[in-house]
């Protein structure tokens, strides 16, 4: 039976199978898209809290040498010198959990 009430969890809500939200999803402050994308999609914020799906869009790579990037390589962004480098594999590079490198 379905009940039309607003209700406030005060300590915490644990889903042990699924949930089906419909409407607006708002998560930690995060406005999550209420439609799928098409593929390849990728999810990105406006810098608001407002998420959206969209092509990766990335810039100003015309000092990037591609002819050096390996099939399955990386492009690693150098925040010293604020470029784009072309880069076959991680050495002595580690991966953090928020997907930077140190």
């Amino acid at each position: 039976m379905a009940v039309n009430k607003n209700f406030i969890v005060k300590r915490g809500l644990e889903v042990q199978d699924s949930a089906v939200i419909n409407g607006i999803l708002v998560a930690s402050g995060l406005k999550y898209p209420s439609q799928d994308g098409t593929a390849n999609d990728v999810i990105k914020t406006d810098g608001s809290g407002n998420l959206s799906l969209g092509k990766l869009q990335m810039n100003n790579l015309s000092d990037v040498d591609m002819q050096s990037l390996e099939n399955g390589g990386l492009l690693i962004y150098d925040s010293a010198s604020e470029k784009w480098i072309a880069g076959n594999d991680l050495v002595q590079q580690d991966i953090n959990s928020d997907g930077g490198f140190y």
